[in-house]
């Protein structure tokens, strides 16, 4: 069953006094679902990433009492279990008994022949985590999207 149209969401309050706070509106946000904003989806769509089911979102600003309507909350439907478990290095485990693991890495090493075709996509093994390929890292920044992090596999720490 589909959720309600539009999805109405309320960010947290301005606070001044935190140094993670901003009136900047990023064209990420990690919340209990992914939202992304349009010209972000469009891009991802533009290289080739089809793996998106997007829902309508008005997302308010408490502060302002202004409604945004370009953000989309997102499900990333490529779910792939692609992490090199005997390579990487784990800092917790999950259900032993689970077909996702969802576990934490200090060292991720992701095996290129089992990530399908996918450029984009949860990874099973964390699935917290948001795996991109390069040449959607480079598409993205080539279209000036500075306000997304991209880390490098080995260094990652979730």
């Amino acid at each position: 069953m589909p959720p309600p149209t539009p999805l109405k969401f309320t960010l947290q309050p301005y606070n001044p006094y935190s140094e993670d706070d901003s009136h900047h509106m990023p064209s990420f946000l990690n919340a209990a679902a992914p939202i992304f904003s349009d010209e972000l989806i469009s891009a991802l769509r533009e290289c080739g990433v089809d793996s998106l089911d997007v829902y309508d979102l008005e997302l308010t600003d408490p502060d302002s009492d202004q409604v945004y309507t370009h953000y989309k909350v997102v499900n990333i439907v490529s779910l792939v279990s692609a992490a090199d478990m005997k390579r990487s290095i784990v800092t917790g485990h999950g259900p032993t008994n689970s077909a996702l693991y969802d576990v934490d890495f200090d060292r991720l090493v992701v095996d290129p022949g089992r990530t399908k075709g996918h450029n984009f996509f949860r990874l099973a093994e964390s699935t917290n985590m948001l795996i991109a390929h390069e040449s959607v890292k480079q598409h993205l920044q080539a279209k000036g999207f500075t306000d997304l992090a991209f880390y490098k596999l080995g260094n990652i720490a979730t």
